[in-house]
């Protein structure tokens, strides 16, 4: 079995200006952020005729997975991007790299989001191996192709590491 994980495209979004914003102010530029247009780029599909796409029912990966994938596309809820914004102290007016950083900590640390995100992967997962196709295609979001790549090589899948995934580029995971 195949399975190529890409990240959607670069999105056209500037950061908010001003150097300390409050947590409205975030929660705006993310909802910008969420229908913002996207820099398309070729993409190196490898070579490999994916029989089945797989995206996240956000816009930038659906219209990422549109680009790239000329079938028929699922789009799934369980690939979406983890929200943790609402985790964070709303009182705080903070610099963009330091929200920036919070968001990551919280996305990473054991959480009620992150932990339901991952009981969902491991559903998806568990269908996506039980498939008859064995060529599938992948389209999502940084932090949750971080925790595909995991969940995979735990169940012997082999592939490109990555820290953090390029946008528009097709890392492969193998398993026979």
């Amino acid at each position: 079995m195949k399975l190529g994980l890409v990240r959607h495209f670069k999105v056209k979004h500037k950061l908010p200006g001003g150097f300390l914003i409050g947590h409205g102010a975030l929660v705006e530029w993310f909802e910008g952020y969420d229908k913002a247009d996207l820099i398309i780029n070729p993409v190196d599909m490898g070579g490999i005729d994916w029989k089945l796409c797989y995206a996240s029912s956000m816009s930038r990966a659906c219209q990422t997975a549109s680009h790239i994938y000329t079938g028929d596309i699922t789009f799934q809820d369980e690939l979406r991007e983890i929200n943790v914004i609402n985790l964070l102290n709303k009182k705080l007016r903070l610099p963009i790299l330091i929200w920036a950083l919070l968001i990551k900590r919280k996305t990473l640390s054991a959480n009620v989001i992150t932990a339901e995100v991952e009981k969902k992967l491991d559903a998806f997962l568990d269908n996506v191996e039980q498939n008859t196709e064995k060529e599938i295609l992948i389209v999502s979001h940084g932090f949750i192709m971080m925790l595909l790549q995991k969940k995979l090589t735990s169940r012997g899948f082999t592939g490109q590491k990555f820290i953090n995934p390029a946008n528009g580029k097709v890392y492969l995971f193998e398993k026979n």
